[in-house]
């Protein structure tokens, strides 16, 4: 299975014009949308990142309007707070963040995102869209550690195959924790998405678009 991520696009027309020309061009069995596909709109913007390719999923992120959040449910693409198969593996997700500074959107306390982990449904064959990363991988600003806990708490719980996430643009890496992989993603705003290919082993190609 070949799946293309990406995450933080923040409505960068130059990104979408290179998602026009590899929708043509390239085939994926899946493309994951990490959130953030915006910033606080427009909801047309979001809607046709979603529509270029015939299997997208997406979760919204902590910079999307509620009217985003809402068009990504219509659309049938969204999967926060649920999964759904693919394949043999399936795809559950995460939107918005812990709490920021900056009063964004989407922001969730701890106790609300494990309650959104639980409903989604995640066992050891979920691939796992989280807009924020666990806390202590990939989060660090400045000195302070910046992910989730309750994303953490749920990777250790759980044992995800896989947690693709973004939201914390100074990093783009991956890293065991536990069993699962966590695949943390640049800013598709700065050109930057991963290729995923799933079969008897996870292979992550970090690209430019």
């Amino acid at each position: 299975m070949k799946i293309l991520a990406l995450s933080d696009l923040h409505a960068d027309e130059e990104v979408l014009d290179r998602l026009r020309f590899m929708s043509a061009s390239r085939k994926y069995d899946a493309v994951l949308f990490c959130g953030d596909l915006t910033n606080r709109g427009p909801v047309s913007y979001a809607e046709e990142a979603v529509s270029l390719f015939p299997r997208s999923y997406a979760v919204f992120g902590n910079m999307d309007s509620p009217q985003v959040a809402k068009r990504l449910e219509e659309l049938g693409v969204s999967v926060h707070a649920r999964k759904v198969k693919l394949g043999e593996w399936n795809i559950a997700g995460l939107g918005g963040s812990n709490p920021t500074p900056f009063n964004t959107p989407h922001e969730f306390s701890e106790e609300q995102i494990a309650s959104f982990l639980r409903q989604a449904g995640i066992d050891s064959r979920s691939i796992v869209l989280s807009h924020p990363p666990p806390k202590g991988i990939f989060d660090s600003v400045g000195s302070m550690q910046v992910g989730s806990l309750a994303v953490r708490s749920m990777i250790l719980e759980k044992k995800p195959l896989m947690v693709i996430c973004g939201h914390i643009h100074e990093y783009e890496g991956k890293q065991i924790l536990d069993s699962t992989l966590v695949v943390k993603l640049g800013p598709a705003e700065r050109m930057r998405a991963a290729e995923i290919a799933i079969s008897d082993s996870i292979s992550v190609n970090f690209m430019s678009l």
